[in-house]
């Protein structure tokens, strides 16, 4: 799936939304990806993440450049990923991330980004540490979470992200997709 191509035909309020934050310096600390199962959260956080790292946007991520490659690889050291979907996100997890930001960046651009998708699979104890890693979010440091049920969601971590929704596809949708 060309992930550009998807965003700005089927999720054009979501890819309006990252552009314009973009291209005016404006981006948000923390964005709560939010859809139904089916959509493709984990896929929109990755390509999200990698446009505000990219070398060569356009207005997003190319996904060709030396940057984008190595987040694809899981090769860029100022970048984290925790799956929910694959286990429970601990709260281990959760102070590994923290105690990794407390330090300078590890490359030239000094940003960093974690992504934890589906965060209605995190032990309270991991909740209650990433609510505070929120509350005082570093410079340079972006947050993409990822939820099926964003009811599951604390408020207080609601709250302190800016909620981008994703509408699932209708079915002639993905018909017509797959067939082109």
């Amino acid at each position: 799936m060309q992930i550009n191509n998807y965003l700005e035909k089927y999720q054009p309020i979501i890819y309006k939304t990252f552009v314009n934050s973009l291209t005016t310096n404006r981006l948000s600390h923390a964005y709560l990806l939010s859809g139904a199962p089916g959509t493709p959260l984990l896929e929109i956080a990755k390509h999200l993440a990698k446009s505000i790292l990219c070398d060569n946007p356009s207005p997003l991520a190319c996904n060709s450049c030396i940057t984008c490659m190595r987040v694809d690889d899981n090769n860029y050291p100022d970048y984290f990923l925790f799956d929910g979907s694959k286990s429970v996100i601990d709260k281990g997890s959760i102070v590994g991330v923290e105690h990794a930001f407390d330090k300078k960046a590890f490359e030239a651009k000094g940003i960093r980004i974690y992504i934890l998708h589906l965060v209605e699979n995190m032990t309270i104890e991991a909740v209650n540490s990433i609510l505070k890693f929120l509350e005082e979010p570093g410079t340079e440091i972006y947050a993409f979470l990822t939820t099926n049920n964003e009811s599951a969601i604390l408020p207080t971590i609601l709250s302190r992200c800016q909620i981008l929704k994703v509408k699932l596809l209708d079915r002639k949708s993905v018909i017509d997709e797959a067939i082109s």
